[in-house]
């Protein structure tokens, strides 16, 4: 064999391999697509460099999508051909089934897609996207290949939650950018009294965005795939509305603005003029979520009282008529399911691990007839939103989602990203609840899911996209994925190729490092509520040498620990800072919140050195070091807030008449942002008075 023919030969025989997948390890080691494709396979010849693509060509009726980056200054081309991305509608069956699927070659310097709606050509173009950055970020070329993908779950959706904050009006639109780039495909946000209502004023806020902004952020959405749907708070969580003095007649309990009077006609007149804005300010939304959960104390009204009607027959009767409304408004009512189960005497089983298997099938049997005897309650036209954020693969959860479908009511799933955590998410942005209700809503063909943000405790939204990622991941394409290998995928996509690396994993280390923060100046009580009483630790005694350093042992061993995890987190988002290529303002708020949330540590050392001072010098000289410390703070705060401000609305303004809080949600503890650092701000008065004496 000559010399020229054996190096054909072995050209082919490489090609070949290549075209069957043996470097497929290489191309998933460069190329961290999120969420991941369903099929990619390696095609023989010439790949794509990041600067081929010079213009697109639409064939047929397909029409531009809404292009990002490096494609959304193409130029359009009459034809296919080199350096040429080509979108085609097709009904061809060996195209994905689903509306959003698509099958993308990238071959010899072009790029074809082929979908059965605009929906896979917008998504395709997202993927084409993320591998061009890829490319771009590593000068490194996309290979031959081809994708074939589609979703596992057809609605998959985020929450925003407006109940204590407002962003910046630019803000929302980066935020719908970022969550169709992994392909989020719907948002349901929570108002409150952030819209400014038309038909009943006084309920929103005098910052409120209006409805005709909102509309404009919606429409933003839809032409990005993303479907906007509002949540208007009925029934229960009806605060906002009911602390109003105009609305006071229609509390179920007059002492309380926690809930709606089901039997009063004005009830209804008040809750379907706020859904009429809210549907005006969602144009494109299929839904309505009128909710109506945690309604623990209903019947109190005189009227419901002498309708002699069931704490069960009260809630339905509630939701027939806003589910009615809905119907009548072009809308899918959604409902959090929780009193349905509450009222049966079988919620326990659906969220708490601890129950045996047994004992939930002994809790059903005994009390299932309970739900049955009412099923002639339920609105058939009605979602069932069956939330569980902690525990959803329990034997109890899944007889709850069973029992609907048994019943012929459509069922949809709820996770979350954040439930009260303050400051940051935890439980790694909760990433097993994640995975585990995204794979049980793949596998019962749920209506889909919605991965809640509850701002409760109002952390940053920069600090909820970790977890969304993970939600994308696993409503699109579920894999049994390790949440390191997930998180790297996400620090990679998120930041930068540099930063996927494990020694860049920051975010689990601020995590842990907020346990220590939680409680490390107070002798009782938690930061995840607003405190009703401030119970802070004891400051040492001049008298008692040594003594308060004893009584708090466990303390400062936590403080000299966090100081290490702190440094450790510095460092590395210090480096991380320097490497990211994108969403560098998330790495300045983390550092930032590493700056604030280490602020106890050091406090606690310092007095731990001036109640072990051996000499009146010593300790007059820990003394000033403590006064300057504290004075310090100030400084910490407004580094924390001169970041937080760039897209966060902090302050409440002035008049604002807050809620009665039944829950003393952490955010709605003051007016103004003291709420945020509610210890230390006691401490600080606390020591002041100490020093001065």
């Amino acid at each position: 064999m000559t010399l020229l023919k054996r190096s054909f030969f072995l050209s082919l025989l490489l090609a070949s391999a290549y075209a069957f997948g043996a470097d497929i390890k290489d191309f998933e080691k460069n190329f961290k697509l999120m969420p991941q494709p369903q099929k990619i396979e390696l095609l023989a010849g010439k790949g794509l460099s990041a600067l081929s693509l010079q213009s697109v060509y639409l064939q047929g009726t397909a029409q531009k999508p809404v292009l990002q980056g490096l494609l959304a200054s193409l130029p359009y081309a009459s034809r296919s051909g080199t350096g040429i991305l080509t979108l085609q509608l097709s009904d061809n069956p060996s195209r994905p089934a689903s509306k959003e699927g698509y099958v993308m070659e990238i071959k010899n310097d072009q790029v074809s897609v082929s979908a059965r709606e605009q929906a896979g050509l917008f998504y395709a173009c997202q993927t084409l996207f993320q591998l061009l950055e890829d490319a771009g970020d590593q000068k490194i070329a996309i290979p031959a290949v081809r994708i074939s993908d589609y979703p596992d779950v057809d609605y998959r959706a985020v929450h925003l939650d407006l109940k204590h904050h407002l962003d910046a009006g630019h803000y929302y639109y980066n935020v719908i950018d970022r969550l169709a780039a992994i392909k989020i495909n719907a948002i349901i946000v929570e108002f409150e009294d952030k819209l400014g209502y038309r038909k009943s004023p006084v309920v929103g806020a005098d910052h409120a965005i209006s409805i005709e902004e909102f509309a404009a952020i919606s429409r933003y959405a839809k032409e990005r795939n993303i479907e906007i749907s509002p949540l208007v708070q009925g029934l229960g969580h009806a605060s906002f509305i009911l602390k109003h003095e105009q609305y006071k007649n229609l509390r179920d309990t007059i002492s309380s603005d926690w809930s709606f009077d089901p039997m009063n006609p004005e009830t209804y007149e008040v809750q379907f003029s706020l859904y009429e804005d809210a549907i005006k300010a969602t144009p494109y939304g299929r839904y309505l979520h009128v909710g109506g959960d945690e309604v623990g104390n209903l019947g109190m009204s005189e009227l419901s009282k002498k309708s002699g009607l069931t704490h069960m027959q009260l809630n339905m009767l509630w939701l027939n008529k806003v589910s009615e409304f809905a119907v009548k408004h072009n809308r899918i009512p959604i409902f959090w399911d929780d009193m349905v189960f509450k009222l049966a005497d079988l919620y326990r089983t659906t969220w708490n691990p601890r129950i045996s298997a047994q004992e939930v099938k002994e809790t059903w049997a005994k009390n299932e007839h309970r739900l049955e005897e009412n099923i002639g309650l339920f609105p058939k036209e009605c979602l069932y939103m069956r939330w569980n954020y902690d525990s959803p693969d329990i034997p109890g959860n899944h007889r709850a989602l069973d029992w609907y479908k048994s019943h012929g009511l459509k069922v949809m799933a709820a996770t979350a990203a954040q439930t009260m955590w303050p400051m940051l998410p935890r439980e790694q942005s909760n990433f097993r609840s994640i995975k585990e209700f995204s794979r049980i809503t793949a596998e019962k063909k749920l209506e889909g899911i919605l991965c809640t943000a509850w701002d409760d405790c109002s952390p940053h939204f920069e600090t909820y996209f970790r977890g969304f990622y993970d939600f994308a991941f696993f409503t699109w394409n579920y894999s049994d994925a390790k949440a390191e290998d997930v998180h790297a995928i996400f620090r990679h996509r998120f930041y930068a190729p540099a930063l996927g690396a494990p020694s860049f994993e920051f975010q689990d280390e601020l995590e842990q490092g907020l346990v220590f923060w939680e409680t490390a100046l107070i002798a009782k009580g938690h930061r995840n509520n607003y405190p009703e009483k401030i119970d802070l630790i004891e400051l040492p005694d001049p008298q008692k040498n040594g003594a308060w350093s004893r009584q708090n042992k466990s303390r400062i061993a936590g403080a000299q620990k966090e100081i290490a995890r702190y440094q450790s987190i510095k460092d590395k988002l210090n480096k991380s800072i320097t490497l990211a290529r994108r969403n560098e303002y998330s790495l300045l708020l983390m550092n930032q919140m590493n700056e604030l949330q280490i602020y106890p540590a050091k406090l606690l050392l310092l007095l731990d050195k001036y109640d072990n001072a051996g000499s009146t010098t010593a300790r007059s000289a820990a003394k000033k070091e403590i006064e300057n410390y504290t004075a310090g703070f100030s400084q910490i705060r407004k580094n924390y807030e001169d970041v937080f401000t760039k897209t966060r609305i902090l302050s409440n303004p002035e008049g604002y008449l807050m809620d009665q809080n039944w829950h003393h949600h952490l955010a709605n503890g003051t007016r103004n942002n003291d709420w945020m650092y509610v210890y230390e701000l006691a401490m600080n008065a606390q020591i002041g008075q100490w020093l001065s004496k």
